[in-house]
This record gives structure tokens, sequence and C-alpha cells, in this order.
């Protein structure tokens, strides 16, 4: 690139630049940022759990719940909407291997719900509608049907 390019080059970035900077530190409208709250330590000093809320026009609202292990390790975590469980729960043992699934509907368990034993073998199924147990499906630990 000849001088007269790295001329226009430099020039460029002290335009471009700043619009950058601008428009990355810009709240997009609809973006609202969390705020986490830690609810409490353990004695060594880790998080119990984390619930994040967010402004809104009626007050502060409450998102997310993430909550943790003695060892660190997430226990579980999953979100709300209008003050009830809404969407994918998870939990996980100490190991961080998954111990259930499941989906909240104003509240309500509802669909599959997936459970596993500490070994990674799926324990359970278990289907829901609007937070009823519609059937159940259960497996012992070696993988062979639950009678």
């Amino acid at each position: 690139m000849g001088v007269i390019g790295e001329k226009i080059m430099k020039k460029l970035l002290v335009i471009i630049l700043p619009l950058l900077l601008i428009v990355g530190c810009s709240n997009v409208e609809g973006q609202q940022q969390l705020i986490p709250d830690i609810k409490g330590k353990y004695e060594n000093g880790n998080i119990k759990s984390i619930t994040y809320h967010k402004k809104t026009r009626n007050g502060i609202e409450k998102i997310k719940e993430e909550i943790y292990h003695e060892n660190g390790q997430k226990e579980g975590e999953g979100t709300f909407k209008d003050g009830k469980r809404e969407g994918k729960w998870s939990g996980w043992y100490e190991n961080g291997q998954k111990e259930g699934e499941g989906t909240f509907k104003d509240g309500k368990l509802e669909g599959l719900v997936t459970g596993w034993y500490e070994n990674g073998q799926k324990n359970s199924e278990q289907l829901f509608k609007d937070g009823n147990l519609i059937s159940l499906k259960e497996w012992n630990e070696d993988g062979s049907d639950k009678e």
C-alpha cells in the first residue's frame, strides 16, 4: 500500500473507530441488562446461588436462577416469567453429570422430564401436561427396565 493509501486508511480509522465505540456501548432497544444477586456462600467461599433480575415497567423481575453445589459445580438452573418457572430447567450431580431436565410452562411442568443416574444412565422419562403426570417410564441403574 502506498503513502496515499496509508493516509486514507488512517483517516478512515479516525472516523470509524469512534462510531464503532458509540454503537458498541449504546443500549439496543429491548435489550435489558441482568442484575445478579448472590444468595449466600458456603464456608469454603463458593457461591450457593445467584438470582438474576431485570428492571421492568412494573419494578424488578426475577429472570433466571443458578444454584451451585458446595464444590462449585452447578447444581441447577432455570428461567422465570412473571415470577413463575418458565422454560427449560436442568440439574446436575456434584460430579457434573446431568441429573435431570424438564420444561415449565406458567409455573407447571409441561412435556418430557428426563432423569439420569449419577453414572450417566437414564433413570426415568416422565410426561407432564399442565403440571399433571401423564406417563412414567423408569430404568434401573444398569439400564434394564424397572418393574
